[in-house]
């Protein structure tokens, strides 16, 4: 495979989220066998194509883990939240009073 995906983490506001980075391994395709009466062309144009889109998915699928991860940090922030509100800052002002 000339294409490999590397892992990495970056941190946003304290987050840890996942990045897929993809990265050429530097090996060179074997074309010697691609001479079929104008076919190579095709495959060759084909694979430009698809390596395009690899990319592509690649980054769609750091983006999608990164939004999963956000929503989950949200959702426990959120219910820090309700708990403070609901629960903790009653039971001070109760105590104050």
């Amino acid at each position: 495979a000339r294409v490999r995906v590397g892992a990495g983490i970056d941190n946003v506001a304290g987050v840890k989220l996942p990045v897929f980075t993809p990265y050429e391994t530097g090996s060179i395709a074997d074309n010697q066998s691609l001479g079929l009466v104008g076919g190579g062309k095709k495959i060759v144009s084909v694979r430009d194509k698809f390596t395009v889109f690899l990319h592509q998915l690649i980054k769609l699928a750091s983006l999608q883990t990164s939004f999963v991860t956000l929503d989950e940090a949200m959702k426990v922030t959120n219910r820090r939240v309700n708990a403070l509100e609901n629960v903790t800052i009653p039971k001070i002002q109760n105590i104050l009073d």
